[in-house]
This record gives C-alpha cells, sequence and structure tokens, in this order.
C-alpha cells in the first residue's frame, strides 16, 4: 500500500510531467494539501522529492516553483542519448548481442498509433521506450539507469513544447523510429548509428532556431 508520501509525490509529478502545472506555475503547499486531502508534511516531503530530480524549486515565504527545463539540459539528455545509442549498436556488432525487434515493433506501433489518436503523452512516452529498448541490447544495467535519470526531462520537455506549439508539426520520431527499426531488421546498423546521429543534429538546429533557451 503506497504511503501518502508516495501518493502526494506521484500525483504532483504526474501534473508537471503532463502540463497541469505548467513551468512558471507557483504551488501553495496549502492548496496541494487541500486538493490531495491530507496534511502540509507528506506534501513537504514529496515537494522535496521532486526538488532533488529537479522538477521544482522551493522558494522561500512563496511557495513552489515548477522550474522549466533548459536548453542546456536537453542538449545534455540528448546527447547522453546519442552516445548510448551508438553504444549499444556497437555492442550488438562487436559482441554479437542482438535487438529485440519484437519489443522494438511493439513500441514503434504504439508511437504510431498514438499519431491517429493525436495522443502526444503516449506517443512521447512510447518514442522514449523505443530508444530505452534499443539501449538494452548493450546488456549494461548501468547505462539503463543513465538513461532512466534523464528520459523524464526529455519527455516533460516534449509535452509542454508540444502545448506550447500547437502550430508546429509534431510526432518527427515516429518516421526516424520507423527507419530505425527498418535498419534494425536488415541489420543494417551503420545505417541505424546515421539516423541516430542525424536525428540528434537536426534536433539540435531546430532548438536553435526557435530561440530555445
Amino acid at each position: 500500500m503506497s504511503s501518502l508520501v508516495d501518493i502526494a509525490y506521484n500525483k504532483i509529478r504526474e501534473n508537471i510531467m503532463t502540463g497541469i502545472y505548467m513551468p512558471g506555475t507557483l504551488l501553495s503547499e496549502n492548496e496541494l494539501a487541500e486538493l490531495l486531502n491530507m496534511s502540509r508534511t507528506p506534501i513537504r516531503s514529496a515537494i522535496s522529492r521532486l526538488e532533488t530530480e529537479g522538477f521544482v524549486s522551493s522558494l522561500k515565504n512563496r511557495g513552489i516553483f515548477v522550474k522549466e527545463i533548459s536548453f542546456k539540459e536537453i542538449l545534455d539528455a540528448m546527447e547522453v542519448f546519442l552516445f548510448l545509442e551508438e553504444f549499444s549498436v556497437d555492442s550488438v556488432t562487436e559482441k554479437g548481442l542482438a535487438f529485440n525487434i519484437e519489443e522494438l515493433k511493439t513500441y514503434l506501433d504504439q508511437q504510431l498509433a498514438a499519431e491517429v489518436e493525436d495522443d502526444y503523452p503516449s506517443y512521447v512516452h512510447s518514442s522514449m521506450m523505443f530508444t530505452r529498448s534499443m539501449i538494452t541490447a548493450a546488456n549494461n544495467q548501468r547505462m539503463l539507469q543513465i538513461m532512466d535519470s534523464v528520459k523524464d526531462k526529455l519527455i516533460h520537455f516534449g509535452i509542454i513544447n508540444w502545448k506550447l506549439t500547437p502550430h508546429q508539426k509534431h510526432y518527427s520520431a515516429n518516421l526516424l523510429n520507423k527507419a530505425v527499426y527498418e535498419a534494425v531488421c536488415t541489420e543494417n546498423y551503420a545505417e541505424v548509428k546515421r539516423l541516430c546521429k542525424e536525428a540528434y543534429w537536426k534536433n539540435r538546429e531546430r532548438f536553435i532556431r526557435s530561440g530555445i533557451q
């Protein structure tokens, strides 16, 4: 059975991740306690966890500030992902390991279905899980821990950007991951690395052009 702290943490985090609490929002311990029907003590502990993760910042005598994920944080995370993807491909080719093609197909299908349903949160989550499945092929638990420590920041950033830019084209990872999947199926691993690197540079350039800081 979940503790009150876990309940508060999960609910507040979910609201931040999905953009119900947008970056720049100032939350109140009292209001959160009333909303979740609990005392301020578990709220305070939950906020402390979220602050450690970098999602909020406690401002003395003002409240809890929902932080914006910076361009530098996103760029750093993207670079980590690219390194992990390339290393995973090298591990497959040099150590005789293998990608889980069935699992990759499952996450790809979920991405494609999410675009049809215009369910961006499901899309971005499935896209991240596709990448995680690729990295799993390296059989390195520490690498997965590193990815897991930053993937939620990318999911959060993607959902917030989607909400703030409804006029822009989204769901770009569907074409990318479809091409990656096809290259994996044909064991064209040089193409997998090329696609991942090209996507990194395109996204980096797009962020710079759009003025994201």
